[in-house]
């Protein structure tokens, strides 16, 4: 997005506010009509945001507020763009103000908290943002919106437990998000309750978590955890097989997992079966898996062979890595087992994983995204990168 220089700015906030009040005189009198109603503070405070002075307009603008009564939502909107701007200490003046006045209706006065506690959640005050949304959230009208930015604020910070209970609550207004948010605290209360050693407990959050979002992989993972620290291989290589069948992307995780797992004199049938199954999935799902395959160093297996020629067969943009790979390493053309070797080096290295929401990419996965805090949107994301 293209930088948006201060004038354009304070030109636009001057032009949404004199529309706003326009539409309150009437939208079909003109400009100068208007201008004759206007308090001249406000004429003032326009014309300092025209000249870039943000401050002093908002000085001007807030001692209009004690003079009519009739602006105040178009301090509400003031006061949002310049939240979204980024100037978040002006934001909070103007709902602090507006709170402050002793003859603020009652519904104006909760709109104002409301407000002010998306201020400081903007600023990362979350403390202060949590009272003010618990607040908010008695207010029947505004309790779905004050809930919605309460459950974020306890991602944050990590509660999941509290976060569980703010989507229950919404989930009974029907505002609530996908119930596979709900399954992901569960995983979070269980993976906590691993740590401390409760096994029991968490076995009991995984099994809740499975009746909220079924089929889902994340639990599957866990569990199998748990099944191996318990000494019941043969359970946790069927639940991570389980984890690979109900989310393909996870295949980069969980094969050196399965290779472990397995005894040694299985491992051909194990990565046999895998191959044969990724194949039958499509040509993006068998380049998957002999990526990760190549990634966990299994390139020299031979059940992988003619999966690693296919996939260098169809594939345009590892022909030309080929190609690029033997000139620089001086390879002899055509040697795929060879080949593999190298991709699998320069993958030991590479980026694996991408968010498909915000595009943040790194060599680990998560399932929530610590850049913009979306669940499960992490994909695969192996790029070859020479040199």
């Amino acid at each position: 997005m293209p930088e948006i220089s201060p004038l354009t700015w304070t030109v636009g906030i001057a032009a949404l506010v004199i529309g706003i009040l326009a539409g309150h005189f009437g939208w079909g009198k003109r400009w100068l009509k208007v201008q004759s109603k206007l308090h001249p503070d406000y004429l003032a405070g326009l014309d300092y945001l025209v000249n870039e002075q943000p401050d002093r307009a908002l000085d001007m603008f807030l001692k209009v507020m004690d003079a009519d009564s009739e602006t105040i939502e178009t301090h509400f909107s003031l006061g949002s763009l310049y939240r979204r701007r980024g100037e978040v200490e002006r934001a909070i003046r103007i709902h602090q103000t507006l709170l402050d006045r002793a003859a603020l209706a009652p519904e104006h006065r909760e709109q104002a908290l409301l407000a002010l506690a998306q201020d400081y959640l903007r600023a990362g005050v979350l403390d202060r943002a949590e009272g003010l949304f618990q607040r908010v959230s008695e207010v029947p009208r505004l309790r779905a919106s004050a809930l919605a930015s309460l459950r974020w604020v306890y991602e944050r910070q990590q509660e999941w437990q509290h976060a569980l209970s703010v989507y229950r609550s919404l989930a009974a207004l029907k505002a609530a998000p996908p119930r596979a948010v709900a399954a992901h605290y569960l995983c979070e209360l269980a993976a906590s309750a691993m740590e401390r050693g409760d096994l029991e407990g968490a076995k009991r959050l995984l099994r809740e978590a499975r009746r909220e979002a079924a089929p889902f992989p994340r639990a599957a993972v866990l569990r199998a955890r748990i099944a191996e620290s318990e000494g019941n291989y043969a359970l946790a290589m069927r639940l991570r097989r389980t984890a690979i069948d109900e989310a393909p992307k996870l295949m980069e995780e969980q094969l050196p997992h399965l290779v472990r797992l397995t005894a040694p004199e299985g491992r051909d049938a194990m990565l046999q079966g895998l191959a044969a199954q990724a194949e039958s999935r499509g040509p993006g799902e068998l380049k998957r898996f002999v990526f990760a395959a190549m990634a966990a160093g299994l390139r020299d297996a031979a059940p992988l062979r003619a999966a690693i020629e296919t996939v260098f067969a169809q594939d345009a943009t590892l022909q030309l890595v080929r190609r690029s790979v033997e000139g620089a390493r001086d390879l002899p053309p055509g040697d795929a087992r060879r080949m593999a070797h190298e991709i699998g080096a320069l993958l030991a290295g590479a980026e694996k994983y991408r968010c498909a929401e915000c595009g943040f990419a790194g060599r680990n996965f998560y399932w929530h995204c610590p850049a913009c805090d979306a669940w499960d949107t992490f994909e695969t994301y192996l790029i070859v990168k020479l040199g």
